[in-house]
């Protein structure tokens, strides 16, 4: 089961429904008061509303200024049918069963919350439905069983920036080193309540020969329980002395507790929960050498759990803009911001920073700069279609290791260059791809004019790539396919022609959208295209990339990699 989405009404300072997108994990950015923290808190509360466990009160937690409302919350969840969420939709489809109309039931259902004005939670799957005559006491408690079985299948972590690391450690981490013991020793159970019946007898005959024989003494394990038996366990750490965990510096304790959250989910997932981990600001800690380091295990995180974190430091930003928003207030309440590429996303943050230009920006070991999200997405999904081959070729060990960043066009890559090439070089690897298109040409005209008159290297196939003369991304791909989308979809060009020889010429597209139409219809073709016939100037790009990329390694770190 996943829980793919969350529209927010009326909580806190977010008032007027915001959307929030969880179908990749999610950073929060944005300024202090704007909200960030209350996102995490209704996610919070849309898990724990049953118990009401954060204790909804409509004096702190109802949008100032609304009278009339209530505070919602709908999410999104899809699963499987027929597996492990079988038992959610079998209760599902019987609820549904009740209704004067039932609707089509698929993968995907809502699940709806709203607070009374006296804070009680109010949950219900059909919002605006009604249920068949005399079905009040048979929909409520199978209603009740569903949302108990869907909440069940999640553990929600709330961890707040002022939580400190004792604490984090006692409430996370202890529980399930202690659970998994208590799972080694179980097996021992008899064998200990065996010698605390030897103890007792020891006892009882000592009493005895006291003249106190009615007196008998009993032990035995909290709850007949190994878990509740272990109170603690020591941490330590060795760097290369080992000493206890908060005998540590503050950065290298959080760290620790951050690589915990791994173990914790895959020991959650063992006792089939989806975990949510809700982190606030995780640089709170951390030295800024250590940031690249944490940035890391969160997004190994990322891929066993759902993580949303807020955050003010640009290392801690996901360079993929999907998987970010922003906050601001707007007429006193929070808007949701939906971000085109990283380097809007990390606008709002960027001037608060002091760190070197390379972690300012978030940039990788190794990194590619590409025009736009579709040519980031385009070589992804190329690099993951081409294998490395028996011969060693297509192996591309530096490629595969880069970060790509997109811009949100050709003019955007050439503003970030000239205020941060200078900088940048120095400490990071970084090759740019450039379209052949005529666009792409003026901006390598630019850059070298500009980045050489201040005596800094910028080479064809070592700094940067031009692709082939005239054309954009779309030319990697056989102009055959091109040929033939246009007769497919001439509407789609803004200007199209081919040699004497019918040879495809330079072309230009109609807007953005027919570009991605163009390029959908270009990777299609490729899916369905046993030959491979699309790989060749692929693969002349990426042996040109990975030699660029292999070349400045060497220089920025002084060994290979």
């Amino acid at each position: 089961m996943k829980i793919e989405g969350l529209r927010i009404r009326n909580f806190r300072t977010i008032g007027s429904e915001q959307h929030i997108d969880l179908t990749r994990g999610l950073t929060i950015v944005g300024p202090n008061s704007s909200g960030k923290t209350n996102i995490l808190k209704s996610i919070e509360m849309l898990f724990t509303g049953l118990d009401n466990k954060l204790g909804y009160d409509v004096k702190r937690d109802l949008t100032f200024s609304v009278s009339n409302g209530q505070t919602s919350l709908v999410a999104t969840f899809s699963g499987d049918e027929d597996g492990d969420d079988k038992d959610f939709f079998q209760l599902y489809r019987e609820l549904n069963k009740m209704l004067e109309d039932p609707k089509p039931v698929g993968k995907s259902f809502s699940l709806y919350l709203n607070f009374a004005k006296s804070g009680t939670p109010m949950y219900r799957f059909f919002s605006n439905e009604k249920m068949k005559s005399g079905q009040s006491g048979p929909v409520s408690h199978k209603q009740k069983a569903a949302l108990n079985c869907l909440l069940d299948k999640f553990v929600c972590h709330y961890v707040p920036s002022s939580k400190s690391i004792s604490d984090l450690y006692s409430s996370l981490l202890l529980p399930f080193i202690k659970r998994s013991v208590s799972r080694v020793l179980d097996d021992k159970l008899v064998d200990i309540n065996r010698n605390l019946t030897g103890i007792s007898k020891t006892l009882d005959d000592q009493l005895s020969m006291a003249g106190l024989p009615h007196i008998k003494s009993h032990f035995s394990l909290p709850n007949n329980s190994m878990e509740e038996l272990i109170d603690r366990f020591e941490f330590h750490l060795s760097d290369p002395n080992k000493t206890e965990i908060d005998r540590k510096g503050m950065g290298i304790q959080a760290s620790a507790i951050l690589a915990s959250f791994l173990w914790i989910t895959k020991e959650e997932a063992k006792l089939s929960k989806n975990t949510i981990w809700l982190i606030e600001e995780p640089e709170s800690y951390l030295h800024p050498e250590l940031a690249g380091s944490c940035h890391r295990m969160l997004e190994q995180l990322r891929s066993e759990a759902l993580l949303v974190t807020t955050t003010h430091s640009l290392g801690f930003v996901n360079q993929d803009p999907r998987k970010v928003v922003g906050t601001a207030i707007d007429n006193e309440n929070t808007k949701v911001i939906q971000y085109e590429s990283y380097v809007e996303a990390t606008s709002s943050i960027r001037s608060a920073l002091g760190v070197r230009f390379s972690d300012y920006y978030n940039l990788g070991v190794l990194n590619v700069f590409v025009e736009g999200k579709s040519d980031r997405e385009i070589f992804q999904w190329a690099l993951k279609k081409i294998t490395p081959k028996e011969d060693g070729t297509c192996e591309w060990k530096y490629l595969r290791s880069a970060d790509f960043l997109d811009f949100t066009g050709v003019s955007g890559m050439e503003g970030f260059m000239k205020a941060t090439y200078e900088f940048i070089q120095k400490e990071r690897p970084v090759v740019t791809v450039l379209d052949g298109d005529p666009a792409g040409d003026k901006t390598r005209r630019d850059l070298q004019h500009y980045l050489g008159n201040k005596n800094i290297s910028f080479e064809a196939n070592r700094n940067f790539i031009s692709l082939h003369t005239g054309f954009s991304l779309e030319g990697l791909f056989p102009h055959e396919w091109i040929i033939g989308a246009h007769a497919e979809h001439p509407n789609w060009f803004k200007d199209y022609s081919v040699d004497v020889e019918g040879k495809l010429q330079p072309f230009d597209l109609k807007s953005n959208q027919t570009k991605t139409q163009l390029r959908a219809f270009l990777v299609n073709k490729s899916e369905s295209d046993d030959d491979n016939l699309w790989v060749d100037k692929f693969e002349q790009v990426f042996n040109m990339l990975e030699m660029s990329l292999h070349s400045q390694y060497v220089k920025v770190y002084g060994s290979e990699m």
